[in-house]
Formats: structure tokens, C-alpha cells, sequence
């Protein structure tokens, strides 16, 4: 497991919590659950990778 620190706007953050909240609740882990389908979601739309699709795709599958 990796940390990682990112300095984000303001105002991204508070609306990327907004819709956590309102599609889970914000319990405890939804926060890192959400980054991590974003980025998942990210790596399926623009890796030009087959391998990096491949594992994204099992990875989302997974967290279902």
C-alpha cells in the first residue's frame, strides 16, 4: 500500500467528498475506495497499455 500527498483545489475536493457522501455515505474507507475507482477508471479510459487495461478491468472487477 502506497500514501500519497497531492496538493488538490479547494474546491475539487469539496465536491468530489459532496458526491461520496452522496452516493455512500463518507463511512470510513469510501474516500480511499472512491480515489481508487477514479484512478482505475482513469487507467481504462487512457492507457494505451493492454496490460495496465487488462489489470484495471480485474482490479474493478474485484471491487465489486
Amino acid at each position: 500500500m502506497t500514501q500519497v500527498n497531492a496538493k488538490i483545489e479547494d474546491k475539487i475536493l469539496e465536491e468530489f467528498r459532496d458526491v461520496i457522501y452522496n452516493r455512500k455515505g463518507l463511512k470510513k474507507g469510501d474516500f480511499k475506495d472512491s480515489l481508487e475507482e477514479a484512478m482505475i477508471d482513469y487507467i481504462l479510459k487512457h492507457s494505451k497499455s493492454e496490460s495496465a487495461r487488462e489489470f484495471a478491468k480485474r482490479y474493478k472487477e474485484s471491487m465489486q
